[in-house]
């Protein structure tokens, strides 16, 4: 199949940008983006011709994120519009029952998901790079160095923001990146709002029908040990208390981007797994 790019509307107005690629009689992932990034996270995801063969691969960019509309005031950012946007995306592209695979604060989008349509809409969960299962979670999962990191990039004075922007982008990977692999990132954050980067962590999100009914879904943790971004022994001891099928993955001397440092064994480790689930 190939590519398809759309600017869709939610349901309260917002442009939401998504692409479709893969095999769209197969089963379905949907990949959600981190903190001040971009779909293009996920470039070798959708560059990967085994994952192409076997899935139908959907991605979007967030609202208050690359080419999706921004908003700043909390309002913009509430949970149920959150969840909206994600079945938007679903229904645009007829997708029924996907996996979602959240990286760093899109593993957040799987608790507004349940909220709003229940467990039976997805087939399972794939945390990859720290991601924060809950918002409510976030503080107790939090790196010492992201900690340090959030005052800064959400900063009113451009020269901090210029810098935290540099240290945030560094921390997301183990190894240095390449020049023109930094500057996509860093424009991924630069183009962000300071109020969209704060409200899309800060805002507000009931956790309690997530926590009390999302037992059942299966779910894989994709793991860097060198992670900068989460406590990550933290994070799985609490998905490993909310579900009941949890596999972990680490994945030594890599940091907070599994999918962008090793995307082979990442690749691999997604495919194998979706395929195990679903055959059962």
């Amino acid at each position: 199949m190939a590519s398809q790019e759309r600017m869709l509307t939610s349901p309260d107005g917002t442009r939401i940008w998504a692409e479709s690629n893969g095999n769209t009689s197969k089963p379905a992932i949907v990949f959600v983006h981190g903190l001040s990034c971009t779909a293009l996270g996920w470039d070798r995801q959708f560059a990967d011709a085994e994952l192409q063969r076997d899935f139908h691969l959907v991605r979007y960019e967030m609202r208050g994120h690359g080419r999706s509309s921004k908003y700043f005031t909390e309002e913009g950012y509430e949970s149920r519009r959150i969840a909206e946007d994600f079945k938007t995306v679903c229904d645009a592209f007829g997708v029924v029952k996907p996996f979602l695979m959240g990286w760093s604060l899109g593993g957040a989008i799987v608790v507004d998901v349940v909220t709003a349509y229940g467990v039976e809409y997805l087939s399972g969960i794939i945390y990859v790079g720290g991601s924060i299962v809950a918002l409510h979670y976030h503080g107790p999962c939090r790196h010492p160095v992201m900690t340090e990191l959030f005052p800064i990039i959400t900063s009113l004075t451009s020269d901090d923001l210029s810098d935290g922007a540099e240290r945030f982008v560094d921390s997301c990977v183990a190894a240095p990146l390449s020049y023109p692999d930094k500057l996509s990132f860093m424009g991924g954050f630069l183009m962000q709002p300071r109020a969209a980067r704060y409200w899309s962590l800060k805002r507000k999100q009931d956790h309690s029908v997530w926590e009390r009914d999302a037992r059942p879904l299966p779910v894989l943790v994709v793991q860097g040990t060198e992670d900068l971004h989460c406590l990550y022994e933290t994070m799985i001891s609490i998905a490993r208390r909310v579900y009941d099928r949890v596999e972990v993955k680490m994945m030594p001397g890599i940091g907070h981007s599994p999918h962008f440092e090793s995307p082979e064994e990442t690749n691999r480790t997604v495919t194998d797994w979706v395929k195990k689930i679903v055959a059962q």
